[in-house]
C-alpha cells in the first residue's frame, strides 16, 4: 500500500512539475502585456495557455470558485500557480508523512491537510481581512464621491478619483471599474462585475444599487450616498463595540480548543512513553478521531454563538 501511495504521489508531482514549467514559460512571454495593465483588467483568464486535459479540470465549478477566492485575496500570483504550489505541497507532505509514520491513511490525510486545508485556511483569512479593510474604507470613498458629485463631476470621474486617491484594496478595485469603463464597458456592467467579485461586502451592494437606480431614473445621488456613508459609519462603530464585548467568549473558545492538543503534546514531551500502550490499540484511532470531531464542533459552536451579525 505504501508503494502505491508513493508511486501516485511521484507521478502527480512529475506532471505538476511539467505543467508548472509550461505555465512559467507562458507567463514570461506575456509579462510585458500583463505589467502594462497592473490593475488586473487584462488579467489572464483561468485555464488560458494550459494543456487541453488540464483546461477541462480548471474550468470546473469548484476551481472557478477557487479562482475567485484567489482574486479577492489580492494576491499577485495566478490561480494556476497557487494550485501548482498546493499540489507540490501535498505531494511532499504525503511523502514526508509516509516516511515518518509508515501509515498510509495518516500519510494521505496529513498530505491533504497540509497541502489543501492549510492553504485554503490562509486564503480565507486573507480574503476576510481584505474585505474587512474594504468595508472600513467604503465610508471614506463615499464621502469623496459625494464631494465630487456636489462639485459637478460625473460618476466615472468620481470612481477614477477614488481609484487614484485611496489605498488598496478599495483603490485597486475602483481603478478596475474605471478601466473597465475606459475599455467600453457600461457603468452598470462594470459595477455588477465589482459586486460579483466582492460579493461578501454587503455594504457595497447598497452603493451599487443606488448608483444603478440613479443612472437609469435620476435623483439626488449625493444625498443618498451621504446617508449611506453615515449609516455605514454607525454600523461599523456598533460592530467594533460588539467585537469588544464578545472578545472574552472568542478567547475562551480558542483556549478550550487548543487546550486538549496542548495537554497531549506536553504529556508526550514530559514522558515520551506515556501513550505507547494506547497507540497500538486499534480502538484508539476511533477515539482520537471522535475527540478531534468534538473539539472542532465545540469550537465552531462557540464561534457561532459569539458571531453576532449587525
Amino acid at each position: 500500500m505504501e508503494s502505491i501511495i508513493l508511486y501516485v504521489t511521484l507521478v502527480t508531482a512529475f506532471f505538476a512539475l511539467i505543467q508548472g514549467c509550461l505555465m512559467f514559460a507562458a507567463d514570461v512571454r506575456e509579462e510585458a502585456q500583463i505589467s502594462a495593465n497592473h490593475l488586473g483588467l487584462r488579467r489572464p483568464r483561468l485555464a488560458d495557455g494550459v494543456s487541453p486535459w488540464l483546461r477541462d479540470i480548471l474550468l470546473t465549478v469548484p476551481i472557478r470558485r477557487f479562482d475567485k477566492l484567489v482574486q479577492t485575496c489580492g494576491l499577485a500570483i495566478s490561480t494556476e500557480r497557487v494550485l501548482l504550489g498546493m499540489t507540490m505541497l501535498s505531494v511532499m507532505a504525503v511523502i514526508l508523512s509516509d516516511v515518518l509514520t509508515l501509515q498510509p491513511f495518516f500519510s494521505f490525510a496529513g498530505g491533504l491537510a497540509a497541502g489543501i486545508g492549510l492553504p485554503l485556511l490562509v486564503l480565507l483569512r486573507l480574503r476576510a481581512a481584505r474585505m474587512a479593510k474594504f468595508a472600513r474604507q467604503l465610508p471614506e470613498a463615499l464621502d469623496m464621491m459625494v464631494r465630487s458629485l456636489r462639485a459637478g463631476h460625473p460618476i466615472p470621474a468620481c470612481i477614477a478619483m477614488i481609484g487614484r486617491e485611496l489605498q488598496a484594496p478599495i483603490g485597486i478595485e475602483f481603478r478596475r471599474v474605471h478601466d473597465a469603463m475606459s475599455y467600453g464597458l457600461d457603468l452598470r456592467d462594470a459595477l455588477t462585475k465589482l459586486t460579483d467579485r466582492l460579493d461578501s461586502v454587503h455594504e457595497l451592494k447598497y452603493v451599487v444599487s443606488a448608483i444603478k437606480i440613479q443612472s437609469s431614473t435620476g435623483g439626488n445621488l449625493a444625498e443618498i450616498l451621504s446617508s449611506l456613508s453615515t449609516l455605514m459609519r454607525d454600523q461599523l462603530k456598533l460592530k467594533m463595540k460588539i467585537k469588544a464585548i464578545s472578545a472574552e467568549g472568542r478567547l475562551s473558545g480558542n483556549i478550550l480548543s487548543i487546550l486538549p492538543v496542548a495537554v497531549v503534546v506536553l504529556l508526550n514531551f514530559i514522558n515520551p512513553h506515556y501513550y505507547e500502550s494506547t497507540i497500538a490499540d486499534p480502538i484508539m484511532i476511533y477515539v482520537l478521531g471522535f475527540s478531534g470531531f468534538l473539539v472542532i464542533a465545540g469550537y465552531l459552536i462557540i464561534r457561532r454563538i459569539v458571531d453576532i451579525r449587525v
